[in-house]
């Protein structure tokens, strides 16, 4: 291996002597400006990261996976001699100047690859990616990590031997070593670093305006560097003057190289910018993908390589001999500057303003239209012209003598159809009335289609709207609205047809019905409606007759009557309740009810204001109303009680005082009467506040002589008095209260004094008091023959029809008025 390092300096000097005749290409011997993008000659595979012509003229690749190859290159196209796989993701590749050594960068080191053996010459491994490796002038290689290290170290022959760059704090973007050993380090800082070969650094170039994504040597004292921004800069490198160029773009340089007399700038979206000596831009050409070689030929011509990330593409930009655009390469007519193409080779350009030009340019048996209409004089071609002096007509597909272009002079407008070929309104149908399909109605667009063709259609359904001569009885649509009808057999606006829309569901009847009682117990309303169109409907309210409720047919308000009490459910406050058809019914007969409705009409005051409003007058609510007698009464009650309330108590505490003077009176019946018993016991039936005079007698043992005193009767001694009972029964003791009247009326009937008085027995006359009147026993009561009217709030609370009838009357001469 050092022999070989030693042999470079002679094998260098070899080369630049091979390499004299391909740095005199000069593209600029050609006009750049005649040059045009010839197109692509060739497609890899794989993306390149090294396209290199070698000194023979081969062209040297290596691929991203590390395949190194040499190839023939003829007329754009690459042909593989011999290739070697290194397994590798290469980041970059390198020949070296003796075009001998070949170093593939990757992830885990370097690989160096000798052409002449087609062998892995070296291999180093690393911890960090690699991401170039250049040979310099004394044979050593630099590793460069544009990361992680952020520096270029030196290895000789053994390997790593100390000698490194300065760490670039930004990370490198870009690489290169001068002839004189000196290293060229670009960063992401936007400035070059340059270092001796020591590693030492000397200098630091700070002109780039972006960041240097590209470096490259060209010569022995000039650096070329590009940016990512679309400006190139050229360094001379003894002094480091410097002169900057706008290539015309902002794409990333990606190559740089040069000739004899011109600089070469590739960069992304394949552009491709050629610059003078003096660094100024002589022509800009876009090919494709990002340009990683461009290969000039001898006579300007030149070749443009670039990649995608998945292929290589390859492009060829010509020479255009007659200055029209189209270079060598591509012109069918290359001393014609009118003609380029020939698509159909028949001879004739197809630029239909140039010399000789095809009127057919992709059919080789015509090329010539006189009459400009698009199809070929020569008969004996393809789709020859029928009406070769017609431009409007060219074809006649059904032979009746009018060509099928519709719009055209003698245009057929049924070219398909031989008996038809007039349409004079346009609908499709012919005026012919003889032909296939005519026109019913010839001068009107339109387009029945069942019982005639092409009159009006109202709603599409194929049968024409009714008109004096075409009447519904000829078979013209008798609901020329309806798209799903057309048959009305009883003309009472509903189709026939069962299917369509709103359909009679009597089509043997006129009839103006929409819908149909159905009974159903599931239903909230005890129905459901049923449509049925065009039945019998006599009261006009939408619903079939026969199916409505008994009476409800002739009432074009009301069609159903649940409860069966002659008044619709519309009108019904409750239908399920025969007794209740209006809100006072509810309102009468449900006290648990304490809406406002139902105050209102349990309130004989409010009715009476009803009642008492005039005409015209705005009436208020329950509610209202209320408020506002609280509102005339504030300044004298301190309490406002509303009347449904208060009338209930005094309701109440009436029904409770009553009961309590009964019972009272009762109680106290019945101990006179038990008292009156016990003195007759003691006294002989004589009242001792009556007869103080017996009692002195009989303590002066003179008893009997004042005729006061004495047993009258043994039935003074009955005890048999009957329990009292305060329990209430079911009719609220009135029952009790007539049993217990003629009991008593009895007893104090059969109650008899049979013996004589004391007076009597002592032959003294009567005494002079008064005798009780004589009680007439009590007549059994009579039911009254009419009932009391009901108050307007109803029975009141507790009460009974049969008390009612019984006291009613009673209640009204106390509480009627209130």
């Amino acid at each position: 291996m050092l022999g070989l390092c030693m042999n470079r300096f002679g094998v260098l000097s070899a080369v630049f002597v091979l390499l004299a005749p391909v740095l005199m290409l000069n593209p600029a011997s050609a006009n750049l400006s005649t040059l045009t993008d010839a197109g692509q000659t060739d497609e890899l595979d794989a993306p390149l990261v090294l396209w290199k012509t070698l000194l023979d003229g081969r062209v040297l690749t290596v691929t991203d996976e590390g395949n190194v190859s040499v190839n023939s290159f003829s007329n754009g196209v690459l042909a593989v001699q011999w290739s070697l796989g290194l397994g590798v993701d290469a980041n970059h590749a390198r020949l070296d100047d003796a075009n001998e050594l070949v170093t593939v960068a990757h992830q885990n080191g370097v690989e160096v690859v000798q052409l002449s053996t087609q062998t892995v010459y070296r291999n180093i491994s690393t911890p960090d990616p690699v991401n170039d490796a250049v040979y310099d002038q004394e044979g050593d290689l630099w590793l460069m990590y544009s990361a992680g290290k952020r520096r270029a170290d030196q290895y000789d022959a053994i390997g790593f031997t100390g000698v490194s760059s300065s760490v670039i704090q930004a990370g490198i973007s870009a690489f290169e070593i001068l002839n004189d050993g000196r290293l060229a380090i670009a960063s992401y800082d936007k400035k070059i670093y340059i270092h001796s070969s020591e590693g030492v650094l000397t200098n630091t170039l700070t002109e780039p305006t972006g960041i240097v994504s590209s470096l490259a040597k060209v010569g022995n004292d000039t650096l070329l560097a590009g940016t990512t921004g679309g400006v190139a800069y050229h360094y001379e490198t003894n002094a480091w003057s410097v002169t900057s160029t706008s290539l015309g773009h902002t794409k990333q340089t990606t190559h740089l190289s040069s000739t004899s007399n011109m600089f070469i700038v590739g960069a992304k979206q394949g552009r491709v910018t050629f610059l003078d000596n003096n660094f100024t831009v002589l022509e800009n050409f876009e090919a494709s993908g990002d340009i990683v070689g461009v290969l000039p030929e001898f006579t300007g011509q030149f070749y443009a390589v670039g990649v995608t990330p998945d292929t290589t593409k390859i492009r060829y930009f010509d020479l255009d001999s007659d200055g029209d655009g189209v270079n060598d390469r591509n012109d069918a007519f290359p001393s014609d500057p009118t003609q380029s193409a020939d698509a159909d080779e028949d001879g004739y350009g197809d630029n239909p303003d140039g010399n000789d030009a095809d009127a057919f340019p992709d059919d080789e048996t015509q090329w010539s239209d006189l009459d400009g209409d698009g199809y070929g004089d020569n008969v004996a071609g393809n789709n020859p012209d029928l009406f070769p002096n017609n431009a409007d007509q060219w074809s006649d597909r059904d032979g009746d003598g009018y060509g099928d272009n519709t719009n055209g002079e003698d245009g057929d407008v049924f070219p398909d159809e031989p008996s038809q070929w007039a349409d004079a309104d346009r609908d499709r149908y012919g005026d012919n009335p003889d032909g296939f399909m005519p026109d019913a109605c010839p001068t009107v667009n339109a387009f029945s289609t069942v019982d005639r063709y092409g009159c009006p259609d109202s709603d599409l359904d194929g049968y024409s709207n009714p008109d004096e001569d075409w009447t519904v009885e000829d078979g013209a649509d008798a609901l020329p609205s309806n798209p799903t009808q057309w048959l009305d057999g009883d003309g009472d606006g509903f189709g026939d047809a069962a299917d369509g829309q709103e359909p009679d569901a009597c089509p043997w009847e006129f009839g103006t019905s929409r819908n149909a009682v159905s009974i159903d117990g599931n239903s909230s309303k005890g129905y459901v409606a049923v449509p049925s169109f065009g039945c019998e409907d006599l009261d006009g309210d939408g619903w079939v007759d026969r199916t409505e409720s008994p009476l409800m047919d002739a009432d074009p308000n009301e069609h159903f009557d649940g409860d069966g009490d002659g008044v619709g459910s519309n009108a019904d406050y409750d239908d399920t309740r025969s007794f209740i058809q209006t809100e006072q019914d509810h309102c009468l007969n449900n006290k648990n009810d304490t809406s406002e409705a139902c105050q209102g009409w349990n309130n004989p005051a409010y009715q009476a204001y009803l009642n008492s409003v005039a005409e015209g007058e705005t009436v208020l609510g329950f509610y209202a109303w209320n408020a506002s007698l609280q509102d005339s009464t504030e300044g004298d009650s301190p309490l406002n009680v509303d009347d449904e309330v208060l009338n209930q108590v005094i309701v109440v505490g009436l029904g409770a005082f009553i009961a309590l003077t009964v019972v009272i009176l009762a109680v106290a019946f019945l101990i006179n009467k038990r008292k009156t018993a016990t003195t007759t016991k003691e006294y002989g039936g004589i009242n001792p506040a009556l007869s103080s005079n017996a009692s002195r007698e009989a303590l002066e043992g003179r008893g009997g002589l004042s005729a006061a005193g004495g047993v009258i009767s043994d039935a003074s001694w009955d005890d048999d008095v009957e329990q009292l009972n305060f329990d209430e029964n079911e009719d609220d003791g009135f029952a009790d209260m007539d049993m217990k009247a003629e009991g008593e009326a009895a007893d104090a009937g059969s109650m008899t004094y049979e013996e004589e008085s004391i007076e009597t027995i002592a032959g003294m006359p009567a005494p002079t008091t008064a005798a009780p009147e004589a009680t007439s026993a009590p007549s059994t009561p009579e039911m009254p023959s009419q009932t009391p009217p009901l108050p307007e709030s109803g029975l009141p609370d507790g009460w009974t029809m049969d008390q009612w009838r019984w006291y009613g009357h009673e209640w009204l001469a106390k509480y009627g008025k209130n």
